[in-house]
């Protein structure tokens, strides 16, 4: 059965019911599509309204006698799964649901890859309240936008973030948000060659508060500029740290599309540069799709004025856009990485290894480095060696630290 624009914890909550009355096990899915306003600017209305039809009918394909799916919103579904074991039933579920989405969809007369996030929360797993269910599966299903799979199970009875925008502010005020790095390694001669700056913040009550739940609060509060503000200034300062330690690499930074459209970027940026007293070949600015597509003759100005000036740019999770490539012609990228979904578990997958292989020779023909995401084993890390992939990074290579630990570790003699 199919429930258009239902309220989930209305539909819910009779089958939590009935779950906990039989003492039967209950499956939410909480599932997002990613895409889809890149999509709208470039093909229309019509061609997104196409899509999230033929969505629908996929998901709809993979229903069973006394499933339930809602449409949440535009590109947002629920799937509410009976008799289910457990949370690693549920996840298979979640595998069934991405599959759905490997093979491209027909919209405007072109095929187009749309990527999805999927959340599950189990009842009476992780609770028995159908609102809070359906918050932690949502919860579970931004989260999971970080996770190499794009799937993830809620923590065990979590409870709401509760996360405002007042909450983001006075992390930002306060001190609560930190700068961790990750290691990008040089694939040919196995060495640290510069890290990723990415934002962390541990709340004084809450514990650690994941981007996927605070990134999107303070850009949908009209706060990005602030979360911008203090995300150039960490990652310089660690820029500067790692030259007084003797290390000569740079760091890249991440820009959400929000902070992207914001006025005085640019400038914030070259000011940073000099109050940190950074050389700007230093700093590498990773802008994704979204932020390039989102008004391509402003984003192209941009960044060519930021790469005159030095700044390196990236372009971040290459491939899982709803973008033609042509758009690179329009801008000074020196570098793209390719997104981790194509590049984890790519030795068991054929089409992914050709994916990325394809990928590797375009940007090298297009005067572009290229930085492979997802590196979970050595195994990977040999076979991007072997099809000439220039950097790469992944927790085979090192897990995000904070940044005066990763930098002390990386200034520290090798033992022996």
């Amino acid at each position: 059965m199919i429930t258009r624009n239902g309220a989930m914890a209305e539909v819910l909550a009779p089958k939590v019911a009935e779950a906990l009355a039989e003492s039967r096990s209950l499956g939410i899915l909480c599932i997002g599509m990613q895409g889809l306003r890149r999509l709208r600017i470039h093909a229309g209305f019509r061609a997104v309204d196409e899509l999230l039809r033929q969505a629908a009918e996929r998901l709809r394909a993979i229903l069973r006698p006394g499933d339930e799916m809602i449409e949440l919103g535009s590109g947002d579904y629920g799937l509410l799964l009976a008799d289910l074991k457990d949370s690693q039933h549920a996840l298979l579920a979640a595998a069934r649901v991405q599959r759905q989405f490997e093979q491209p969809f027909e919209a405007a007369g072109q095929p187009v890859l749309a990527m999805v996030s999927v959340g599950v929360a189990m009842c009476p797993e992780h609770g028995d309240e159908p609102e809070l269910l359906c918050r932690q599966a949502e919860q579970a299903m931004l989260q999971a936008r970080y996770e190499p799979d794009r799937m993830l199970v809620c923590k065990t009875r979590i409870t709401p973030m509760g996360v405002d925008p007042a909450d983001v502010m006075t992390a930002i005020n306060e001190g609560q948000l930190s700068m961790w790095l990750q290691p990008i390694l040089d694939v040919r001669r196995r060495n640290i060659v510069g890290a990723e700056a990415l934002a962390r913040w541990e709340h004084p009550e809450k514990g650690f508060v994941s981007p996927g739940v605070f990134i999107p609060v303070a850009e949908g509060s009209g706060m990005i500029s602030h979360f911008t503000r203090w995300s150039i200034n960490a990652c310089l300062q660690q820029v500067s740290e790692a030259r007084k330690l003797g290390l000569d690499f740079p760091i890249a930074l991440n820009l959400s599309a929000t902070a992207f459209a914001e006025r005085g970027l640019v400038e914030q940026l070259l000011g940073g540069l000099k109050l940190w007293d950074v050389a700007p070949r230093d700093l590498v600015l990773e802008v994704t799709e979204t932020a390039i597509v989102a008004d391509v003759r402003r984003g192209a100005n941009q960044l060519r004025q930021l790469n005159a000036a030095g700044v390196r740019v990236s372009i971040d999770d290459f491939g899982v856009g709803n973008a033609s490539v042509s758009y690179l012609k329009e801008f000074p990228a020196t570098e793209m990485k390719i997104d981790q979904s194509f590049v984890t578990g790519m030795l068991g997958d054929l089409r992914s290894l050709q994916i990325v292989k394809a990928m590797i020779v375009f940007a090298h023909q297009m005067g572009m480095r290229v930085v492979a995401e997802g590196v979970e084993d050595d195994a990977t890390l040999e076979a991007l060696g072997d099809l000439n992939c220039n950097l790469a990074q992944g927790w085979a290579i090192g897990k995000p630290k904070p940044a005066a630990e990763f930098l002390a570790e990386l200034k520290a003699p090798a033992p022996g």
